[in-house]
């Protein structure tokens, strides 16, 4: 936990000082903005990461370059933390919000999850997730908060 901490606490400092950006005093446009930067640097990096390996079938070369493999994670572990500093999400948070979701998709997977039946027909937001605005009704039917609307 000490790592991770540190290792949040960095970033934060390193948001501040070299980049004049503070997460946790974002207005909520600037939380949006901050977001969607981060998510679209994270899925870039997590591209290149993609590209240190021969993942193509079509290829006939199958390999990992270790080393660019790994400094890409890292690379994009900065951009996961931005968004986890955004949320004011602590170490001690993530390690318990972790635990809890390891042990429900572990519960999942025993009892045959297919990633569909168990989902709100409109919002696609699984029945079980503790964030859920969605529920099934007496007689069938998906009601989704979010929008407001029954689904057959």
């Amino acid at each position: 936990m000490d790592m991770l901490k540190a290792m949040m606490e960095r970033q934060l400092e390193a948001q501040r000082t070299k980049h004049d950006f503070d997460a946790t005093t974002l207005t909520l446009a600037g939380k949006i903005d901050f977001i969607r930067w981060n998510v679209l640097a994270l899925e870039d990096e997590l591209h290149e990461a993609l590209g240190e390996t021969g993942w193509k079938p079509w290829a006939s070369s199958k390999h990992i370059n270790v080393e660019s493999y790994r400094a890409e994670l890292i690379d994009a572990w900065h951009f996961l933390m931005n968004l986890m500093l955004v949320a004011d999400m602590t170490p001690e948070m993530v390690f318990e919000m972790y635990n809890e979701k390891r042990a429900k998709n572990d519960k999942r997977q025993e009892e045959g999850y297919d990633g569909v039946t168990t989902k709100c027909l409109k919002c696609k937001i699984a029945l079980d997730d503790p964030a859920v605005k969605c529920t099934y009704t007496a007689t069938g039917y998906s009601y989704c908060l979010d929008f407001g609307e029954y689904l057959a």
